[in-house]
C-alpha cells in the first residue's frame, strides 16, 4: 500500500521574502540617501516609497527593527511611527529640541548642569511644556542625561546636533 506523498507549503520562501525586505529598510546607504532627501526626518512613508513596499508592509519591518534595536522611531499623539532613525545617530528634531540642544551644548560644556525651564522657554519663545516635552525627547533620544532636575550632555549630544 503507497501513500500519497505529503504536500507541505514552502515555509521558508516567505522567510526569506521578509528578510530581504527588512535588510532593505535597514541597509546605511539607502537610509542615508533617505536621510538627505528629507533632513527633517525618515517617515515611513518614505521608507515603504523607496523599496515599494506598501505601507503596512513598511510599518511592519520598522517595527521589527526598532524591536531588534536596529532602528529607533519616534511615534505622534495617537502612537503612529512619525520618524525613524537608525541607532547611534542624532534623530530629526524639531526646532524647539534643535535649539535647546544649541543652548545645552554652550551651557553644559564642562559637565552637569541646571536647565532652567522657565528661561530656555523664554529664550526659544516658547511654552514651558514644550520645553519639557523637547528635555524628554532629548533625554529618551540619549543626546542628554537626566538626575533629578539635573542635565548633562552625552557623546553624541556633545558631537552631533545643529552648531550655532
Amino acid at each position: 500500500m503507497t501513500s500519497a506523498p505529503r504536500i507541505l507549503p514552502d515555509l521558508v520562501s516567505g522567510l526569506e521574502d521578509f528578510s530581504r525586505k527588512l535588510d532593505q529598510i535597514l541597509e546605511p546607504t539607502a537610509m542615508a540617501f533617505l536621510s538627505k532627501k528629507h533632513p527633517d526626518g525618515v517617515e515611513v512613508r518614505h521608507i515603504a516609497e523607496h523599496h515599494r513596499l506598501a505601507w503596512s508592509e513598511a510599518v511592519e519591518m520598522v517595527e521589527i527593527a526598532w524591536a531588534a534595536w536596529r532602528l529607533n522611531i519616534r511615534r505622534g499623539p495617537n502612537g503612529t511611527i512619525r520618524y525613524v532613525w537608525p541607532v547611534n545617530t542624532v534623530p530629526p528634531l524639531n526646532s524647539v529640541e534643535k535649539g535647546l540642544l544649541r543652548q545645552a551644548r554652550r551651557d553644559l560644556a564642562d559637565g552637569p548642569d541646571k536647565i532652567f525651564i522657565d528661561g530656555a522657554a523664554m529664550d526659544l519663545g516658547v511654552g514651558p511644556g514644550s520645553v519639557r516635552n523637547a528635555l524628554d525627547f532629548l533625554v529618551t533620544a540619549g543626546l542628554l542625561t537626566r538626575e533629578g532636575k539635573t542635565f548633562a550632555l552625552t557623546e553624541l549630544g556633545r558631537t552631533e546636533g545643529d552648531s550655532e
